[in-house]
């Protein structure tokens, strides 16, 4: 095991790499992404292709990304997803339609798609004992990035324009580039990569697609609720609101995750998630829809805390497994909004939840109350 000093370097580095690759990244892309590309003059179709482009790249990129560590070490992966971090902004001015403009977020979801499974497998590499709840501290920071990019990039987009965001967007990237320098070069060689598919992972995997199938639904058609109608800054703030439990929740969920097992958190927090679904799909005021978010976030944090480390501990390899959610949860995320746009919002919103509680029946039938277990040398 490493020394406690070195542990804790990593740890510090990859929280503030967290910190600022996410805000970086989602400044660039919330509010600024639409507002830039219908200054260039795209229609909504085109908006909404270029908006589906990085995640595209992530479904794609994540698992691979995940792999490629396992085989040549987290520390070079994490470098490479700097170095986009870095160069990806600069290439909004170039752009000047919706090809090109698709093309710079393909190659800015890269760096998401390879930054975030590796550093939760580095998380997990680090502290193999308390991974849950070392992981719940890097989900905060990313969090923190994510809630926080809206409002400095809008603001500097009302002030000073889209010219201003994109550069900040680089020395974010910069940093984060520079941190991954100092990242300690680890001892020995990668273990041999042998790679087999492990069901389990795909059980896992379908209870965080169910989570950000409601995330992103949430995210996209809360605005469109009659109430919230012409109140753009209502919605904003609860989804805010939304985002800063999470951010705050998912420490203590990781530790809970560490001190009672996966299984328990991850049922509660699908339960929740259901709930809130329910919630959402017969809300007819606003405390309710305020409810559902809030039971959204305390049970996306209980589930999420828990899956990313039960991922590490059903599969020896730690970059596989992780991209391998990450990959399957893009394509939940995906797929959200698509579901509420063909069958309404109560109807929608009702399938997500219920989508999420089969997931979860699926995973009690296969896994059982106590979870799998785990051995001590994985």
């Amino acid at each position: 095991m490493q020394p406690v000093r070195t542990r804790s370097k990593v740890l510090y580095i990859l929280l503030i790499s967290g910190f600022f690759a996410i805000l970086g990244s989602t400044m660039s892309k919330s509010p600024t992404l639409p507002l830039y590309a219908r200054d260039l003059g795209l229609g909504r179709e085109e908006i909404g292709l270029v908006a589906a482009a990085s995640t595209v790249t992530g479904i794609i990129v994540n698992f691979a990304s995940g792999v490629l560590s396992d085989v040549y070490g987290r520390r070079k992966l994490l470098k490479m997803s700097g170095f986009v971090f870095l160069t990806a902004p600069p290439l909004y001015f170039l752009a000047g339609n919706a090809l090109t403009l698709a093309f710079v977020r393909v190659y800015y979801g890269i760096a998401t798609a390879v930054f975030v499974p590796v550093s939760f497998a580095l998380i997990s590499d680090t502290y193999p004992e308390k991974k849950g709840t070392f992981m719940g501290f890097l989900s905060s920071a990313t969090l923190a990035g994510r809630a926080l990019a809206p409002l400095i990039a809008g603001s500097i987009i009302y002030f000073l324009g889209f010219s201003v965001v994109f550069v900040l967007c680089s020395v974010a990237g910069l940093i984060v580039f520079a941190l991954t320098f100092r990242l300690p070069v680890p001892d020995g060689k990668p273990e041999r990569f042998e790679f087999t598919f492990n069901d389990n992972l795909l059980l896992i995997g379908l209870l965080d697609a169910a989570v950000y199938m409601a995330y992103q639904g949430i995210e996209t058609f809360l605005p469109l609720l009659y109430y919230l109608q012409g109140k753009a800054w209502l919605s904003g703030l609860i989804l805010s609101l939304e985002v800063g439990v999470m951010a705050i929740v998912k420490p203590y969920a990781g530790y809970l995750s560490d001190r009672v097992g996966r299984t328990r958190p991850i049922i509660g927090g699908m339960v929740l998630v259901g709930a809130a679904m329910l919630t959402f799909s017969l809300a007819s005021s606003l405390p309710l829809v305020i409810v559902g978010a809030l039971s959204f976030s305390v049970g996306a944090s209980l589930s999420e805390a828990s899956t990313k480390p039960l991922a590490t501990e059903v599969s020896k390899l730690h970059g596989a497994a992780l991209g391998f959610l990450e990959s399957i949860k893009d394509i939940g995320q995906a797929l959200g909004p698509v579901i509420i746009g063909i069958l309404g919002f109560s109807r929608g919103f009702t399938f997500i939840g219920l989508f999420g509680i089969v997931a979860l029946l699926v995973f009690v039938v296969r896994f059982g109350l106590r979870g799998p277990q785990i051995s001590k040398n994985r």
